[in-house]
């Protein structure tokens, strides 16, 4: 059963003269991986998979405007009427999609009728319910509005109105089928049910004082209540017979109804399950700092109290919940060098700094308690990856060409994120290829992260802020998470030194215990 094509109303995309038509992307974007995003989708998407919401989170949009409409539908779905009016629908569009599927399923034409015909009424519940629960909302987003007008429209057409009319009086008339059934031997009759005496009470109540509790069924529940066999098939067939007019009426119904989803209805039940996708999941971790950030094309960008929110995920309940850090790009600075101790935040921050600016190019909240964030055209990220054997190029030469290649086609609009690259060699030449690296990154304008153990490269200019992973200062060991803005104390290339030649404080606790 196919929907109409009628234009809808959409509650992602404002249809206005001045936004871009956006094609949805259909492939997982490359930084997905590095920055985490790919299980955080796995998650949002988990027991969705009917609503195909990949594509929605794999296109980030590309204006302020298009990000503060979903901004604005976002506030509406805060209201608990207009999400319990929400879920109680997908709930009912869910039946009605499951109904269908068994229809197609069944064997028994009769049968598959009644399916179909179930299918249309959960549909039409769904929907009136909707409506119902719309009406008096204080709805204030043009997305919400618009659709709210259109479905009053569709509510009070012709066309639902007849759909409505058709499925109550269809129902009604097989409902009131009474019949009686003879078996013979092999031989089965059916007969219209007339009125006759019923003794069934009086016989309960005779044998009532005789009753020592109740006796459990030894019948098994059926596992598919919709089964048939060929037996009730064949008496469901011979009521056809009997009621000829009730089933030609339901045939009719079936046909003459065959496309009844509204393409509006259909959209909308799709398209809200993005939003709810993530709002359940940023319900589920509790003390979360949330946000709407404010987007910008200006090259800066600032956050309080930010996560990693697949990290904040995990630990949610957790004896030791996750640590929010600040950041700050103003003015000529473009990228945050991050120092400090190893297993310190370094690279949890720079991953909650390209989760914040992807999903706030979504149009969704992020884990920070305020932000003001670049609205990118691309992000991309290299992290450091174990070596592949497979692999004729050695690490050096491996992270030299994926560098080159996001140079190659970064702009001044793109996110730049490189985590511990270049570990693999001295640290001059770390310091060397740092250099330019970062030179390149600022002098085209793109924003971005830098972690490394090179301290130097914290203070090249004024595109450079640097940002230092702490430890504690009673405990050198004991990490903090802290990410801060100051100066960098050359812990960070002490740490690796020590690292490299076996002779850090772990280590020479195993060594003199050995």
């Amino acid at each position: 059963m196919a929907e109409n094509t009628a234009p809808s109303a959409s509650i992602l995309f404002a249809s206005s003269p001045n936004e871009p038509a956006i094609e949805l992307v259909e492939v997982e974007p490359d930084a997905f991986g590095d920055l985490n995003l790919d299980r955080l989708v796995a998650d949002l998407t988990a027991g969705r998979d009917q609503y195909e919401l990949r594509p929605y989170f794999f296109t980030p949009l590309t204006s302020a405007a298009a990000v503060q409409f979903r901004h604005a539908v976002i506030q509406d779905l805060t209201q608990p009427r207009v999400r319990d009016s929400i879920r109680v629908f997908a709930e009912g569009m869910r039946a009605m999609r499951t109904l269908l599927a068994e229809a197609d399923s069944l064997r028994y034409r009769q049968q598959k009728q009644r399916v179909a015909l179930e299918a249309v009424t959960c549909y039409l519940r769904a929907v009136g319910g909707l409506a119902s629960g719309l009406m008096d909302a204080e709805l204030a987003s043009p997305g919400m509005l618009r659709f709210r007008d259109q479905l009053d429209q569709y509510v009070a057409s012709e066309a639902f109105s007849t759909l409505a009319e058709d499925a109550d009086q269809t129902t009604d008339r097989l409902e009131q089928i009474r019949y009686k059934f003879l078996i013979d031997g092999g031989r089965v009759s059916v007969f219209p049910l007339t009125e006759e005496a019923d003794y069934s009470a009086d016989v309960a109540a005779t044998f009532s004082k005789f009753r020592q509790g109740e006796v459990a069924s030894k019948l098994q529940s059926r596992q598919d209540p919709v089964a048939m066999n060929h037996v009730e098939a064949g008496i469901l067939g011979l009521v056809g017979e009997v009621f000829p007019d009730v089933f030609d009426a339901l045939a009719r119904f079936v046909q003459e109804h065959a496309v009844f989803q509204s393409a509006m209805i259909a959209r909308f039940d799709r398209e809200v399950q993005f939003y709810l996708a993530y709002l359940e999941y940023l319900e589920r971790i509790p003390d979360l700092a949330t946000c709407l950030p404010t987007v910008t094309r200006e090259p800066t960008g600032s956050a309080r109290d930010a996560v990693d929110l697949v990290l904040a995920a995990k630990l949610a309940g957790g004896a030791h919940p996750v640590v929010g850090n600040d950041f700050s790009l103003t003015g000529e600075e473009r990228v945050l060098v991050v120092t400090g101790a190893n297993q310190g935040g370094k690279t949890t921050f720079a991953r909650a700094f390209g989760q914040l600016h992807y999903l706030a190019a979504l149009g969704l909240p992020v884990a920070a308690s305020s932000a003001t964030l670049h609205l990118f055209d691309r992000v991309f990220t290299h992290f450091e990856r174990q070596e592949n054997l497979q692999n004729l190029t050695g690490k050096l030469e491996d992270d030299l060409l994926r560098v080159h290649a996001i140079l190659q086609q970064a702009s001044g609009e793109s996110i730049v994120i490189l985590n511990e690259i270049f570990t693999s060699t001295t640290v001059n030449d770390a310091l060397f290829l740092g250099t330019q690296i970062l030179d390149r990154i600022i002098t085209l304008g793109a924003l971005g992260v830098y972690v490394t153990f090179v301290d130097e490269l914290s203070a090249l200019g004024p595109g450079t802020v640097s940002m230092v992973a702490e430890v504690d200062p009673a405990e050198v060991t004991t990490r903090t998470f802290r990410i801060r803005r100051r100066p960098a104390d050359g812990l960070a290339h002490a740490t690796a030194i020590a690292a490299r030649y076996g002779l850090t404080a772990e280590r020479l606790r195993e060594r003199i215990h050995a």
